[in-house]
Order: structure tokens, then sequence, then C-alpha cells
């Protein structure tokens, strides 16, 4: 039986040498470092740094790069520029509408705090930023809702316990339509850094089970992985095709897009 593998999806670009080196002692297998992708200077030093972080870590080091879209038709861009750079597209969610639009991306790989909704909750329902059709295209798609500790552990009072009510919503609805849950430190500093452990029991208390908070710093974070290496792989032509031998015939450059 092979040991499972750990990933943390969604750690800023800051102080990354030192987080490194902290997830190295929490027992992480692989860690993707994130930026703004409009603030592309910044993300070019990102691009920079990864190649010498990666000589000097024994973890797998993957690029994330954040959009924050106004409109379908620039999420589509932007997710396609961003693919030429990065590892895993992560869309900042918020609103209702916003969040229908990453779901409806393919190109997008996870959505980020989706619970950031500025309408208040009703009175038997929250405005988690997630509803049925959300989650429906997002299990299609293979498009992780995230749940993000970093929104608790910066959350105070009504607030946090609103965040956390709106997280359990969406752990509800995300295993009605078996989308993936991945559970990130969304670590802005070193002191934000936890261990896969400590985030199952987040998990678990956001209404997941012991299988599903476990599956989401392991099983259902691969997942996203391996979407980012299908992408990139030439050998998958489109999802559920792949090519065993190329024979005499050249390998075809691979699209980084529209091959789903």
């Amino acid at each position: 039986m092979k040991a499972a593998r750990y990933y943390d999806l969604h750690v800023t670009y800051e102080d990354s040498e030192h987080k490194l080196k902290i997830a190295e002692k929490l027992e992480w297998n692989g860690i993707c470092l994130v930026e703004d992708f409009s603030n592309f200077e910044k993300f070019e030093n990102l691009l920079t740094d990864a190649e010498k972080l990666r000589q000097d870590s024994s973890l797998e080091i993957l690029i994330g790069a954040s959009i924050g879209p106004e409109s379908p038709r620039e999420l589509r861009k932007l997710s396609r520029n961003a693919l030429k750079y990065a590892d895993i597209i992560l869309v900042d969610g918020g609103d209702t509408e916003i969040n229908r639009m990453a779901a409806e991306c393919w190109e997008v790989d996870i959505l980020s705090h989706p619970e950031r909704n500025r309408e208040k909750d009703f009175m038997r329902q929250r405005n988690s930023g997630i509803n049925d059709v959300i989650a429906k295209l997002m299990a299609e798609k293979c498009i992780a809702i995230e749940f993000n500790f970093n929104e608790i552990l910066n959350s105070r009072g009504m607030f946090r316990s609103r965040v956390i009510g709106r997280m359990r919503q969406n752990v509800r609805l995300a295993r009605k339509y078996n989308a993936p849950m991945i559970l990130t430190t969304g670590a802005t500093d070193r002191y934000g850094m936890r261990s896969p452990r400590d985030l199952v029991a987040i998990g678990k208390t956001l209404g997941m089970t012991d299988k599903e908070a476990k599956s989401s710093v392991s099983t259902d974070a691969l997942r996203i992985v391996q979407k980012s290496r299908d992408r990139k792989n030439p050998d998958i032509l489109m999802k559920g095709l792949r090519v065993v031998d190329w024979g005499e015939q050249e390998k075809r450059k691979k699209r980084t897009y529209g091959w789903y």
C-alpha cells in the first residue's frame, strides 16, 4: 500500500524559503506557492526564485497564479495567459456571480474562499457563494472548492462564526455532488503554516468526515495536481484519451487549454 502524499495548494509567495523549510518539518510532500497574476512583476520574481527553491528543497513545488476576473471573457483570457507560466490557476472567489464564472471555466483548478459573499445570510440558509448548480459544474470540471484556514485564523467574533457556517454549508454541497474539496493553510507568513494533521482536524470541525478531511490534503489535492500534469502531457489528447505509442509519428505540441 502506497503511503499518502500531502499537498498544501495555497501558500503565498512571501518568505517562501522559510515556509518551505517549515513545510518539510511538518511532513508536507508538495507546496503550491501562489502569487497574484495581475502583479506580473512580482509573479516573475516567483518564477525566477522557483528554480532555486526546487534545487534546495525536497518538496514538490508548484506555481499558482491567482486571478480576479470581472467577466467570463476576462476570466478565460486571464486563465489562459496564466497557464503559460503557472501550474495551477486559482480564482479569487467571492460573490455567487464570480464563483459561477469560475465553475464554468475548464482552465480553473481552484476556487478560493468562495464564502466571501457580501450578501447577508437568510434565516435558514447561508449565502455561502456556492449553490447546487455551481457545485455540480465544479465536480464535472474537477475544480476544487478551497477551505482556507487563513480565513478562519484571521477572523474574529461573529464574522468568524459566519465564515465557518458558510464553509460547513459548502462541505455539504461538495459532498452531494462529489466536487473536490481541498484544505489549505493559505499561509501569508511562516507562522501561518500548519501540518496535514492540523488541517484534517480543522476539516472535521467544518463537518467533513475523517475520510473527507484526509482526502482534502491528499487524494483530492492530488486530483488537482494530476489535472495540472495532464494539461502539460502531450500523450493525453483529451480527457480519457491517451496515446500509448506514437510510433513513427512525431509527438505533437500540447496546448494547455481547449483539450478537455
